[in-house]
């Protein structure tokens, strides 16, 4: 019996001892986070300096300012690397509506090695166009960079963009999104339709 007792109490420890484990690993997902996203901002900003990769930046805009660069912030830029180039030849602008796929995530993290999916308009690894319904807002409804980086686009552009926690939440959780406060965001966006402010009224998909 004695056994028995100094087993069960074992069998308790090591279940104690994971679920203290995975606690721990929950509570480390997101440690120095601020640091973290801001050296991942860095090294993209030092590739699009130097034009590696196809790496581009842009400063950040929206209908009431332009941002300014007055001491080289990297954390006023949006950086964008086209995938592949529309054939559309007009851009959105903040006033418009546009139809869009994207996927959106974090940076790596311990949980998340590609980085954690906060959002997207499709489900599976490719875009399946005869079956995913591409996501229609208004620029202006959006945080300023993914804002800016659209009206950068045309229609048919597939674009790598990376967002600084500046341009996207700032020190702000949202919560309904579980995006941590200083997250970068990370986007593959492909801009499908273009609708004008109070000329393309009909916005229907299909």
């Amino acid at each position: 019996m004695r056994h028995l007792y100094t087993l069960c109490a074992f069998c308790l420890l090591c279940l104690l001892g994971a679920t203290s484990c995975k606690e721990s690993e929950a509570a480390g997902e997101y440690d120095n986070w601020q640091a973290r996203n801001q050296a991942y901002v860095d090294s993209i900003a030092s590739l699009a300096r130097q034009g590696i990769g196809g790496w581009t930046r842009t400063l950040a805009y929206n209908y009431q300012q332009e941002y300014a660069d007055a001491t080289g912030d990297n954390n006023v830029y949006v950086y964008m690397q086209k995938i592949e180039s529309g054939t559309g030849t007009l851009h959105p602008v903040f006033t418009d509506s546009v139809r869009v796929h994207y996927r959106g995530r974090l940076i790596p993290s311990a949980s998340y090695p590609s980085g954690y999916v906060f959002g997207q308009s499709y489900t599976t690894d490719t875009i399946h166009a005869a079956t995913a319904v591409p996501t229609i807002f208004s620029l202006s409804e959006n945080v300023v960079g993914f804002c800016t980086a659209l009206q950068e686009m045309v229609e048919g552009d597939v674009v790598h963009m990376v967002i600084p926690y500046g341009l996207g939440y700032g020190s702000t959780t949202n919560s309904s999104s579980n995006i941590p406060a200083y997250s970068t965001l990370i986007f593959d966006a492909k801009l499908i339709k273009i609708y004008r402010y109070k000329i393309d009224n009909n916005t229907g998909w299909r």
